[in-house]
Order: structure tokens, then C-alpha cells, then sequence
């Protein structure tokens, strides 16, 4: 039913009314005060209302194989008793995002895709809630809560792929709670030594939620610190410096004691070095990945939110031209504000951009920080203006949840590699306990969460050895490693390039040295599925025939 044309209709048209409530209210009166009370009610009827409209498309399904990833993770993290260990290493070197999930799961919430959705719609509540505060020290309560449904508007629709949990939920959440330390930091209100700590712990903290939040994090960090400098709060800015390193100093002493230290900075720093800033994993040149053609095909075009987008990239380049003179005669009051936004918008568009692969999620990062930028410039514009920003954005927002709702389908389209799932999943549960480790060869890390198993090696998708990659030595010895100490049950190959995420450029087991006698020594195949191999752990190793 929630699928039909009538009731996307009718969403849109509950979308639209509230939208023109909205904007009535702030046309007729767009300098009146709101209440904290009235502000309160007018947020926590728009978060409803984002809730009201995001349950009923909750699905139990595999719509990112990221969100794969994750789960996969918790499975491990729930099942091995060495639990910080394994939330450092079978991450993806990205603790933090999923540690969210493993709260819900030792909260009772079952390792599921809808639970992982669910989730991250818990984040963005909570990144909806930092946007208004933050909006609202300079741009007023009535024009915050118009900028924060702007979004809500977009969350409220948004597409399967978007929805899917990912890493950029907990980033953007993170980003926004540092940057709304920051302004109220600048807008004096705080100056507890505990908060510049807290605030340090959360920005030393971010590279563990996702590597691609370092410069944004390292911007808000320079900008608090020089603000503290200027107010010679130098009491803050040690609390914030030890906060700051506190993190990667305890991570490094964990790894130092059990003598890993490499395994950190190998997994941590330079394998995502090598992502992002090199051919390795993406063969796009450093100098395309940043030109306005991809830009434009990437960032602009897309069903998704190419409307929102370019509504809220429209508004960023106009309202500095038509609002020149308000902002230019506030801009020794306001200087610090202005640049730090600034910096943020591009920097948050150097995190979508930088490492040359084109996946949806990434475009997640930039709508908060232009929506603070927004704020900002309206704050500084005349009235005529900020009637016409605020039509001209609530247009683009009704826009794009019009085409989101055309979009929205309840069938995927056929994957015959479903169909194999089935048939892998199965021979797992069969010839397995929930207890026993298994490790899938490729990029298909749903098989993991479907048949809840515990992963064996600590990268759930073994595409690393693919690459050329002066790590391999060392991914080849954790992943022996990791065999030994848990005596994975289930070997699936399942690198193959109908099946597999990007098979037809990764390798198969087989064509890499080392693991290939390893699984020959240790493992006995079993059976073939579609070309799937797969195979059991022997009772006692095969002789080697290698000299």
C-alpha cells in the first residue's frame, strides 16, 4: 500500500500544506520572536512528522553492502571475547561507526538492516537538533526551524540508498556537534575546561568514525583553538589540545602494549592515505577529481538529491552577490563566522570529491554545512531577500521530495546473485553453528549478516589483496594470523565476477600465494553453488607439499 501512487500523493500533499504553513507563517512576520516553548513544540512536531513518514518505507534488506559491513561487524564484535580489540580491528578502521550499531544490538535490537536504518535515523534526529542550535545563534529561532525543515523535508523522503546506515551518519552527526561547540564557544556560552576536553575528545575522535572527517575536524579544532588564543583562554586551549590527542595516544598505548603498533598505523593512517590519495583503489587522476565535469555529473545530477543540492549551492553563490554590501560592512564583526563556513562548505565538498570514487552517501556530508553557510548570509541580508532564499528553498525541497516519492519502490530490481545468496546462506546455517566463524572470499559481506556468523578474518571483504599495495605483506599476515587463532569452519570463494562486488577486477583466493596454501593445507572443498567454492576446515592439517 505505502507504495501506491495515492499514498505517495498523499505525503507529498501533507509535505506541501505544512511547507506552506510554514512559509506563510514566516512571510507574514519573518522578525517575530519565537518562544523557546514555541521552538520546541515547532521541533519536535517536524521530527515527528520525519518519523512519521520514514517508518512506514523501513526495510529489512540489503540497499548499501556497507551497511553489510557494519553488521558483519557487530556479529564479530558480539561473538569474540576480546571486545575492544575486535571493535578496533574488525571495523574497517572505523570503530565509530559502528559502535551505534553495537550499542542498539546490547540494547535488545536484533543485527538487521531495518534496525541499522533505524539507527541512523536516530543520528540524524540528533544532527537535525545541533543544525537548529547552531542556526539559531545568528539567524534566529523562526528562520532556524524554516533552514532545519528544509532538511527534515529531504530526510522525511529520502531514497533507499541514502537511508541504507552508513559511515557518514555518526560522522555528520559528529561534525555538527564540533562545530556547534565551536559556535557556542564564540557566542560565550560555555568556558568549562570539561567542555574544551569533551570538545578536544570529540574532534580527536573523528578519524574513527571515518577518515574523511580529518580535515573538517582539524578546521573546527584551528578555529577553536585560535578563538581561545584571541581570549587568552589558555586553560581551554590545553583542556582542548589534551582532548584532542587523548584518543590516538590511548589507541597507540593499546596497540604499543600488545606489540601491534603497525597494525594500527598500517590500518588506520596508511591504508586510507593510499584510498584517498592515490590510483589504488580508484583510477579516476587526482586533477578529475576535482573538475567542475565531475562536479556536475556527480555531485548535481542525480535523482537522489540533485534538486536539494543544487537548491542549496544555488543559494550559497547568490546570496553572497545580492547581500555584498550587508555582509562586507559586518564582516569585521563576523569575520571569523564567515571564514570558518566557508572553509567548512569546501571542505566538506573535498570529502565527497577526494578520493575519486562516485558512491551516493558521500553526498551526504555537504548538506550541513551549506545549510549553515546559508544561515549565516541570511542573518546578514535584508528582508526581501531572505523572503525570496526562503521561498526559493522550500521550492527546491518540495521539488525534490516529489521526485524521492516517484522513486521510492518497494522491488529492487532482479539480482540472480540473490538467488545464490540463498543457496550459500543456507549451506552456512546447515553445516554450521551460530558460534562458528566463517570468512567469504570477495566483496559479498551480506552472506555474513544473513546467516549471522561471526567473520573469521577481520576484513569482512578481502579486496585489499588486489591492490598494488605495499601493505599486502601485512594484510597477509594478519590474515594468517586470524585463520590460526580462529579456525574459521566455512571458507567461501566467492570472488567471482557475476557475484562478487567489483569481481571481475579482484582476485580470487587462488591467485594469491599465500592464502591459497594456506586454505589448501587447512580447508577441504566441499561444494560448488552457481561458482561459488566452498569449503570446510579440515580436522587436522594436510601435509604441505611446498618446499
Amino acid at each position: 500500500m505505502i507504495y501506491t501512487f495515492y499514498f505517495k500523493l498523499f505525503l507529498f500533499v501533507a509535505f506541501l500544506l505544512l511547507t506552506l504553513w510554514g512559509y506563510r507563517a514566516y512571510f507574514k512576520n519573518p522578525d517575530g520572536t519565537v518562544s523557546a516553548k514555541q521552538a520546541a513544540v515547532a521541533i519536535a512536531a517536524m521530527l515527528l512528522v520525519v518519523w512519521a513518514a520514514r517508518l512506514p518505507f523501513l526495510r529489512d534488506r540489503e540497499y548499501d553492502i556497507d551497511t553489510s559491513t557494519w553488521l558483519s561487524a557487530v556479529i564479530a564484535i558480539n561473538h569474540y571475547p576480546d571486545k575492544l580489540w575486535t571493535l578496533l580491528n574488525y571495523t574497517d578502521a572505523r570503530p565509530l561507526t559502528v559502535f551505534p550499531l553495537l550499542a542498539g544490538s546490547w540494547a535488545g535490537m536484533p543485527v538487521s538492516y531495518a534496525s541499522a536504518e533505524l539507527i541512523g535515523l536516530v543520528l540524524w534526529t540528533g544532527t537535525l537538533l545541533l543544525l537548529y542550535q547552531v542556526c539559531q545563534l545568528f539567524a534566529g529561532k523562526r528562520l532556524s526551524l524554516i533552514l532545519t525543515w528544509s532538511l527534515g523535508l529531504f530526510l522525511g523522503t529520502i531514497c533507499h540508498i541514502f537511508a541504507a546506515y552508513n559511515s557518514e551518519h555518526n560522522s555528520i552527526l559528529m561534525v555538527t556537534a564540533g562545530v556547534a561547540l565551536f559556535f557556542l564557544y564564540i557566542f560565550q556560552r560555555w568556558t568549562s575546561p570539561v567542555i574544551a576536553a569533551a570538545t578536544g575528545l570529540l574532534l580527536g575522535s573523528l578519524i574513527y568514525a571515518k577518515f574523511q572527517n580529518a580535515p573538517m575536524g582539524l578546521l573546527t579544532g584551528a578555529f577553536l583553538l585560535f578563538a581561545m588564543a584571541q581570549r587568552k583562554d589558555w586553560r581551554n586551549m590545553a583542556a582542548l589540545l589534551a582532548g584532542c590527542l587523548f584518543p590516538t595516544v590511548f589507541v597507540n598505548v593499546f596497540y604499543a602494549l600488545r606489540g601491534k603498533l603497525d597494525v594500527f598505523w598500517n590500518n588506520y593512517f596508511w591504508n586510507y592515505f593510499y584510498y584517498s590519495f592515490t590510483t589504488q583503489f580508484s583510477p579516476m587522476p587526482m586533477a578529475e577529481r576535482f573538475s567542475p565535469g565531475r562536479v556536475v555529473r556527480f555531485v548535481f545530477y542525480a535523482t537522489s538529491s540533485g534538486i536539494y543540492v543544487l537548491t542549496l549551492f544555488a543559494l550559497a553563490a547568490v546570496l553572497p552577490v545580492v547581500s555584498f554590501r550587508q555582509w562586507v560592512s559586518g564582516f569585521r564583526t563576523n569575520r571569523m563566522p564567515l571564514i570558518f563556513t566557508v572553509l567548512l562548505m569546501l571542505l566538506s565538498m573535498y570529502a565527497v570529491l577526494q578520493s575519486g570514487n562516485n558512491f551516493e552517501h558521500y553526498k551526504l556530508f555537504v548538506f550541513v554545512p551549506v545549510l549553515i553557510f546559508i544561515a549565516l548570509m541570511l542573518s546578514m541580508s535584508t528582508l526581501a531577500v531572505r523572503r525570496y532564499a526562503v521561498g526559493f528553498l522550500l521550492l527546491g525541497g518540495l521539488l525534490q521530495t516529489a521526485v524521492s516519492l516517484k522513486y521510492l519502490d518497494r522491488d529492487l530490481a532482479y539480482d540472480k546473485r540473490t538467488d545464490t545468496d540463498r543457496k550459500v546462506v543456507g549451506h552456512i546455517v546447515r553445516n554450521s553453528r551460530p558460534s562458528d566463524p566463517v570468512v567469504v572470499w570477495g566483496w559479498r559481506d551480506g552472506l555474513l549478516v544473513t546467516s549471522q556468523r561471526p567473520m573469521g578474518y577481520r576484513d569482512v571483504h578481502t579486496f585489499h589483496f588486489s591492490m598494488k599495495s605495499p601493505l599486502i605483506p601485512n594484510w597477509t599476515r594478519d590474515f594468517v594470523e586470524d585463520m590460526e587463532e580462529n579456525k574459521p569452519k566455512i571458507f567461501v570463494e566467492a570472488m567471482l565476477p557475476e557475484y562478487s562486488e567489483k569481481g571481475d577486477i579482484f582476485l580470487p583466493h587462488d591467485r594469491v600465494p599465500v592464502v591459497r596454501e594456506y586454505v589448501q593445507r587447512h580447508y577441504q572443498f566441499v561444494r560448488e553453488l552457481d561458482g561459488v567454492r566452498i569449503f570446510h576446515r579440515r580436522a587436522t592439517p594436510a601435509l604441505s607439499l611446498a618446499r
